[in-house]
């Protein structure tokens, strides 16, 4: 589930900005997209860069949390 709480200091806009930045960085709509359509199994070569990319979203999750 994604949120943002508005910061006393911040106007409307920039806390819609903030959350369409977190809902778009956490790929929710990428992955309903892509559960629209029956497709076949991806490749080695798509399966490994698939996993580059997710571990790289990893790295980024926890430096921002930890």
């Amino acid at each position: 589930m994604i949120y943002a709480v508005k910061n006393e200091w911040e106007s409307n806009e920039k806390l819609v900005l903030r959350y369409k930045k977190l809902f778009f960085q956490s790929r929710i709509v990428s992955k309903l997209k892509m559960g629209r359509y029956n497709v076949g199994e991806d490749s080695k070569r798509k399966q490994r860069e698939k996993a580059i990319v997710r571990s790289h979203y990893r790295k980024l999750r926890n430096k921002v949390y930890f």
